[in-house]
């Protein structure tokens, strides 16, 4: 899904809108991924999420100016 340009991205969003048979295989890998993999576990991206932002919260109440930083990733 991921695409290069903007004239890839117009000619996949095309094929896929145009052509059910990559559209249906398309859905269903979605499907058969969405229980197994990190970027469908939307509560896993909120913890991260969170961490970050009490990371955050904590540098801005020691005083501490904005930086940029990791944070370490969750377990499920």
């Amino acid at each position: 899904m991921i695409t290069r340009s903007l004239d890839e991205y117009e000619a996949l969003a095309l094929e896929l809108a145009t052509n059910r048979e990559h559209h249906a295989a398309v859905k269903a890998k979605l499907a058969a991924n969405r229980g197994t993999h990190p970027l469908f576990d939307t509560d896993r991206f909120r913890r991260h999420l969170e961490a970050a932002y009490v990371r955050m919260w904590e540098r801005y109440q020691r005083g501490e100016p904005p930086e940029s930083f990791a944070v370490e990733p969750t377990e499920n």
